[in-house]
C-alpha cells in the first residue's frame, strides 16, 4: 500500500488511451477512485478533496491527449467515434461527498455523469455490500438520488447493499445501473447480485454491465474469458438482451499484480495471475469474438457492445 500512496502523491500515473483504443472501445467510463488511498486504506472512506483532485488531474491529462476526448452524453460519444477518438466519460466508483449535497453538483460541473452511491461500507447516502445490518438508503441518500435525477447523472449501485440498491431503483425517477457486476446464481459471492434486484433494475429500464475482473468469477488458476461469457448468457436469459452491457472493471496492465503488490491483497485470494483472453481493456475485441462464438446475432452483439449503453445514457443524462 505504501508504494501505491507514493505513486498517487507523486501524480505520476497516466490514463491508458492507447490500450483503450487498441481494444476497440468507442468510449469508456473511468471509475475514478484510487486517489482516495492517499488518506485512507479503505476506499469507502475516500475524502471528497482527494477524489476531486483525481478527476481534475485526469481532465488535465485528457485535455493534452490527441487520442481521447471528454464526453458527457450519448451524442458526444458518437461524435468522438466519428472523429476517430476514444470518449472518456468521467464516472466515480462511489460518491465521496460526505454529507454535502453541493459536492454532487461540483462533480457534475467537472463532467462526472455516472457515480456509485456507495462503496462496500456505509456512508451518509446508504449501506454498502459489506454492512452487517442492511438499512438501505438514508433520508440524505434519497435526496442524493433526487438530485442526480435532476442533474442527469446516472446512478450506479454496483457496490451498494441489497436494500440500498432496491431503494435506489424505487426512488429514482429514471433507470439506474449495475455498472460492473455479475450473477449470484452462477457465482455466489459478496460482490455478485441476486435475481430479484437484477430483475427490478431491468424492469425499470436499467442496465446491468458484466464485470471481467480476474478471480471474481472463477477460482480456476487457468480461468479464461468463458467464465465472463457465462454471465452474459445468464443475464440475457434473465432480463433480456436490451438490459445487458459491458462493465469489465479491469485495470490497464497487470490487474492481479496491482492488487497483490500495490494493495497488499492475499495471494491465496487471487489464484489466477490473469484472466486469459480478457486481461485488460486492450483485449476488448475478444468479447465480440466470444459473443459471436456463443451464437449471438449481429443485432444482439451490437446491443451488448454499446447500443444498450447509449440508449441508457439517453434516457438518463441531460
Amino acid at each position: 500500500m505504501d508504494r501505491l500512496i507514493e505513486l498517487l502523491r507523486g501524480n505520476r500515473y497516466k490514463w491508458g488511451y492507447q490500450a483503450v483504443k487498441h481494444g476497440g472501445w468507442a468510449a469508456v467510463t473511468t471509475s475514478n477512485a484510487f486517489r482516495g488511498f492517499v488518506n485512507t486504506h479503505d476506499m469507502s472512506y475516500t475524502r471528497f478533496e482527494d477524489l476531486q483532485t483525481e478527476v481534475a488531474l485526469m481532465l488535465s491529462d485528457l485535455n493534452q491527449s490527441d487520442q481521447a476526448v471528454l464526453v458527457t452524453n450519448a451524442d458526444e460519444i458518437e461524435s468522438a467515434k466519428q472523429q476517430g477518438k476514444v470518449g472518456f466519460l468521467p464516472s466515480l466508483e462511489h460518491l465521496a461527498i460526505g454529507s454535502e449535497l453541493e459536492h454532487l453538483d461540483m462533480f457534475y460541473a467537472m463532467g462526472v455523469r455516472l457515480a456509485g452511491l456507495t462503496y462496500n461500507r456505509k456512508n451518509f447516502i446508504g449501506d454498502g455490500q459489506n454492512e452487517r445490518n442492511d438499512g438501505g438508503l438514508s433520508e440524505f441518500g434519497i435526496e442524493v438520488v433526487d438530485r442526480m435525477n435532476q442533474l442527469g447523472m446516472a446512478i450506479d449501485v454496483s457496490h451498494a447493499s441489497f436494500q440500498t440498491a432496491m431503494d435506489a431503483i424505487h426512488f429514482s425517477q429514471v433507470p439506474i445501473s449495475f455498472s460492473h457486476n455479475a450473477a449470484y446464481t452462477l457465482r455466489p459471492t459478496a460482490r455478485t447480485r441476486n435475481d430479484q434486484e437484477l430483475k427490478a433494475c431491468a424492469d425499470k429500464g436499467g442496465i446491468i454491465a458484466i464485470t471481467a475482473v480476474p478471480n471474481s468469477l472463477s477460482d480456476d488458476p487457468e480461468q479464461d474469458i468463458d467464465c465472463v461469457l457465462d454471465h452474459y448468457d445468464y443475464m440475457v436469459n434473465l432480463v433480456g438482451v436490451d438490459h445487458v452491457g459491458i462493465g469489465t472493471d479491469t485495470n490497464i496492465g497487470d490487474h492481479v499484480a496491482f492488487h497483490r503488490v500495490m494493495l497488499g491483497r492475499d495471494p491465496s485470494q487471487l489464484p489466477a495471475p490473469y484472466l486469459n483472453g480478457l486481461e485488460s481493456p486492450a483485449d476488448g475485441k475478444n468479447i465480440i469474438r466470444g459473443l459471436i462464438r456463443r451464437g449471438y446475432s449481429d443485432t444482439d452483439v451490437k446491443k451488448l457492445l454499446g447500443v444498450n449503453a447509449l440508449e441508457f445514457f439517453r434516457r438518463v443524462m441531460a
